[in-house]
């Protein structure tokens, strides 16, 4: 028996009929007996309920063995992960030495300029470039502007 049983046996000493109730259902056979045995006396509705709760536990939480599982004989497979600091195709870490930059700093960055502006470098007339317009930018958004 589990703590809800006992629970349910503590129930039935006030009124049999929420035992059962709360076991079995509130329009089952054994609730229409455990009335008729309330109805014919307290004492033969306490057994019935009773009886109910026993012969019905509450499903175990344990978990079950799966079909064809040979206990502690199972497989586990591991895979080892090692790391290793090398230079990928000239994409390295970056800073001195060959160690690696932490995330998020500019140590060893290429000074290059992007390549939309590559050609303007050295002109000083860079502003020659027109932004869009709003209605150009937002052409293809099908969203409501407010």
């Amino acid at each position: 028996m589990c703590t809800s049983d006992i629970f349910l046996g503590l129930i039935a000493i006030l009124f049999p009929p929420i035992a059962v109730w709360i076991k079995r259902g509130l329009c089952t056979a054994d609730s229409l007996i455990n009335l008729g045995l309330c109805m014919l006396g307290y004492i033969p509705g306490l057994l019935h309920a009773w009886y109910i709760i026993a012969a019905y536990p509450e499903p175990s939480d344990d978990y079950e063995a799966l079909p064809g599982d040979g206990g502690e004989n199972g497989h586990v497979t591991y895979y080892y992960v090692s790391r290793r600091d090398q230079q990928r195709g000239g994409q390295g870490g970056g800073g001195a030495g060959g160690q690696q930059r932490a995330y998020g700093t500019t140590e060893g960055m290429n000074a290059a300029a992007p390549p939309a502006q590559a050609g303007q470098q050295g002109s000083s007339g860079g502003g020659d470039v027109v932004p869009p317009s709003y209605e150009q930018a937002v052409r293809g958004d099908h969203k409501v502007q407010t």
